[in-house]
């Protein structure tokens, strides 16, 4: 056995002696590197609410817009294995402890008590049974799920101490909100634990949690709810159905903005600050603009024509800011404004442009002078899920700039041929060669300020594949990325670690194949892709919490 491990448990000697006397048959077509690494997976975690989801759960329970005070008190969420999402990096120090107890405070002081009382019972008095009733209610609701009798008697001590005190019922109603608005059923979303096995199934309830995060970033609604009271999501065909209603609220289109949002850190924008002796003419009111238009794009792809996701790539469609087409050089014409203010352009007779890697959004991740290491590694980590060696820590990865007879792509082949740098370089810059005419703020040139020939030319090799597939021009790369089985594959696996909330490991691979399998095989569109997520054993099982 490897060195430095313990021994197979009972359990994993188990399951080799069982894979054996089956015919030690592999589960993948070939040994994917980017599918080991990762060892875990299969885990579930603990999960605050983002600030998206918290203001949106308070927004759905109780009805109160609590975004701008959310927006001053609580701590920004932190982005970790490319989401901001990602469970084990959604801490609660202080801050938040003391911010969730403002916002708790400030949300009660919006509420009309008296008709929240009468949500959930009609005449409720200081009785046992009476607040047990509101209580039940209330909580259900507000926590996600049935109360235990241990919290209901928990909640009833406030209205006991508040009737005891003299105080009205409207007292007693705003002391237990404001008491479940911090209780970590809300602000987590938590689920029962099951001791060592890894093999039960979740709870209605958690499931429904579950699916509605998963669509609407925002907790159950009643009909949602009631479907669990009445175990509407064990039937394989009333569940489709309900999953099909979820699409349709307007909330599912937000939250598919917010994973595209996520997918290509698009909050990197609010940063942006690009050399002012290189780019005198920046405004950064373009910043949101770029940010804007990849949106939109996505927004068009997938709720407008509900075209595949991987055609975000190669769509001859985008939206743009009237500056935003100046700057990149777009003509405009009469009848391209849209009812948002933008300008709609029809690429396909505009080579250079076309799918969301020529977007500014994307395209100023190289920095001020678009080296190709950045984004080649965008391509490679976050299209093809390809892996490389992260650099020594002594190396000076400061980017080289172009000068005469020295373009971005002539510097890239030089690291490509050094001994010391090629043998990881030539994994990924090579596949950002398609993209050297665009500058790095977007902008697309055939020559750079030194008067070097850009070029567009190059090959994409695709994990898996022996040789790799060459391109003559930008957009037959798009072509090649927005075809591609991988690329497809990619995109599941982000979309799956987005709805988990976790970094996924070889344990989760089997099943992502098979939702990526049912996705493409139903048109591999969003929707397609998170039905399939919704109704496989990942949203199902209650596997090891960590």
């Amino acid at each position: 056995m490897p060195e430095n491990r313990p021994p197979l448990s009972q359990r994993e000697k188990d399951l080799l002696k069982r894979w054996i006397d089956e015919g030690v048959e592999w589960t993948v077509d070939w040994i994917d590197p980017a599918i080991y690494e990762r060892t875990g997976g299969g885990e579930q975690w603990v999960r605050r609410l983002t600030f998206s989801e918290y203001v949106e759960t308070v927004r759905s329970a109780v009805g109160v817009d609590i975004a701008e005070d959310a927006k001053e008190l609580l701590p920004p969420d932190l982005r970790a294995d490319g989401f901001s999402n990602t469970a084990y990096n959604l801490n609660v120090d202080m801050g938040h402890v003391t911010a969730y107890a403002e916002l708790a405070a400030k949300i009660v002081e919006k509420l009309d008590l008296t008709a929240l009382a009468h949500r959930f019972h009609e005449e409720p008095k200081f009785t046992d049974k009476d607040m047990g009733k509101l209580i039940e209610g209330m909580g259900k609701r507000l926590l996600r799920g049935p109360l235990s009798e241990e919290e209901v008697i928990l909640f009833r001590g406030i209205s006991t101490t508040v009737a005891s005190a003299g105080g009205t019922m409207e007292e007693a109603v705003g002391y237990i909100a404001e008491a479940m608005l911090q209780s970590p059923r809300f602000i987590y979303r938590m689920e029962k634990q099951d001791g060592e096995s890894v093999a039960s199934r979740i709870d209605e309830y958690e499931f429904a949690s579950r699916l509605s995060y998963a669509f609407w970033g925002a907790p159950p609604d009643e009909k949602l709810m009631a479907a669990a009271d009445s175990g509407d999501l064990k039937d394989e065909g009333k569940l489709e159905s309900q999953l099909y209603s979820m699409l349709d609220d307007p909330s599912a289109k937000a939250r598919s903005l917010e994973f595209a949002y996520e997918w290509l850190n698009l909050g990197r924008m609010d940063s942006l600050q690009p050399s002012p002796e290189k780019f005198p003419d920046w405004d950064p009111e373009l910043a949101n603009a770029m940010r804007q238009e990849t949106l939109a794009v996505f927004d068009e792809v997938v709720w407008s024509q509900g075209r595949p996701l991987t055609e975000v790539l190669n769509t001859q469609t985008t939206f743009v800011s009237p500056e935003l087409a100046a700057h990149y050089g777009l003509r405009v014409k009469r009848g391209t404004e849209t009812e948002e203010g933008t300008l709609r352009f029809d690429l396909s007779k505009n080579p250079a442009r076309g799918g969301i890697l020529t977007h500014g959004s994307v395209l100023t991740m190289g920095g001020d002078d678009a080296p190709m290491v950045t984004r080649g590694l965008f391509v490679l980590r976050d299209l093809l899920r390809g892996i490389v060696k992260d650099p020594p820590p002594c190396l000076d990865t400061t980017p080289v700039p172009s000068s005469p007879g020295q373009s971005q792509r002539a510097i890239s082949e030089e690291r490509i041929a050094n001994n010391s740098c090629g043998g990881c370089h030539e994994k990924f810059e090579p596949l950002a060669f398609g993209l050297e005419r665009f500058d790095g703020l977007g902008a697309y040139y055939k020559r750079d300020v030194f008067g070097n020939r850009l070029r567009e030319d190059g090959e994409v090799l695709f994990p898996g594949e022996e040789a790799a597939r060459p391109y003559s021009k930008s957009s037959q790369m798009m072509d090649l990325l927005a075809e591609s089985d991988r690329v497809a594959e990619t995109i599941t696996w982000k979309l799956v670690q987005f709805v988990m909330g976790r970094p996924l490991g070889a344990r989760d691979a089997i099943e992502i194949k098979k939702i990526f399998e049912e996705g493409q095989a139903n048109g591999g569109t969003y929707k397609s892709l998170l039905i399939a997520i919704a109704t496989s054993d990942l949203m199902r099982m209650r596997v090891g919490a960590s």
